[in-house]
Order: C-alpha cells, then structure tokens, then sequence
C-alpha cells in the first residue's frame, strides 16, 4: 500500500491535535499519519476518519477532494441555485486560486443556505490562506485547522443528504486516500 506522499504531518498525534480528537483513541499516537487513519476507518468510525482526512491533507487538497465529492453527488440531490453558485466559486478557486476568487467563494457561500455543503465549503476556500479581514485591515490568517475542518463537514453533510450515506461516506474515504496519496492529480483520475 503507497505512503501518504501528500500529508505533511509525521505522526498521527499532530493530526488528532488538530481536530481535538483524544490521541489515546489511535493505537499508537507517535505512528504515520495513515495508520491512525485506517485505525479509525477499520474500526467502522468512518465519520471520524472522513474528518482525518480533512485534516491531514493539505488546506488545497481537502478542499479539492470535498469539491470533487460534492459536485458527483449534487447529481443525485440538486442542491439549489445558490449552493450551485458557491460550488462554482469554489471550482473556480481550483482552477485559479487567488485571492480574488478566494473572496468570491466567501460571498457566495453567504449566500448558500445555513446549513448546506456547499456554504461549509466556500468557508473553507476563504479559509485557506490569506486575511480574513476586510481587504483595506490589517491582515489576519486564520487557524491552521478550519479550512480542513470545514471541508471535512463539508463532506459529512453532503453524504448525508444523498440515498446511502453509508456508501457515499466509504466512497470519500476511498477517494482521500487517493488524495493523500497522489494530490490532486488522483481527483482527475476519476
């Protein structure tokens, strides 16, 4: 089975400590990042592995693989015009990420519904890097952590609303791996 060439992190432990998840619950904390990962998807927590993978991956490549997700899966459950429109941002950051279409997916998550995937997502972009204040303010970054954590939800949700979130949830572990693996070269693969 191939490394996680694209995950920065050395040991599981610094993943866990990003999303607040108790180290003791990984066999061994100090292990590879992937290990901790397939510990808590062999033991069926596949929720909580799809957030390991949120934020183990890098912030372009977590949001990539949830836009990925999101836009197979709004085949089957039309989201609605403004969620579409934040999805579309977000693919647009994709392909050019700057900080212009990086504020756009902000707008347009705004405008998404309260509770939608795609506002999570659009979160995340804006979270990603770069100030999250007002253009003309002093800059402020954001936590390391929320981009991944944001896509990640992004992704929970997202599986929930479809017709077997069982298999949707098993289908985006199976994709990060990927990911985690080969970048986002493995999303074009698909």
């Amino acid at each position: 089975m191939a490394g996680w060439d694209q995950v920065k992190w050395t040991q599981a432990r610094q993943v866990a400590d990003q999303m607040k998840l108790d180290p003791a619950s990984l066999d061994d904390p100090g292990a590879d990042p992937k290990s901790g990962y397939l510990k808590l998807r062999n033991e069926s927590k596949v929720d909580v592995a799809v957030r390991y993978l949120g934020h183990a991956l890098p912030r372009l490549e977590a949001v990539a693989w949830a836009a990925k997700l999101l836009r197979g899966w709004s085949r089957t459950a039309d989201p609605g015009l403004a969620e579409r429109q934040a999805l579309d941002c977000v693919m647009r950051w994709l392909e050019e990420p700057t900080d212009e279409y990086r504020r756009a997916a902000q707008e347009a998550a705004e405008r998404a519904g309260d509770k939608s995937a795609e506002r999570l997502l659009g979160y995340a972009v804006f979270m990603s890097g770069g100030s999250i204040s007002q253009p003309d303010l002093p800059a402020v970054q954001p936590a390391q952590q929320v981009c991944g954590a944001l896509a990640s939800s992004a992704v929970l949700v997202a599986a929930y609303r479809t017709d077997d979130p069982k298999a949707a949830l098993a289908s985006a572990c199976d994709v990060g791996e990927k990911v985690a693996e080969l970048g986002v070269k493995a999303l074009a693969a698909k």
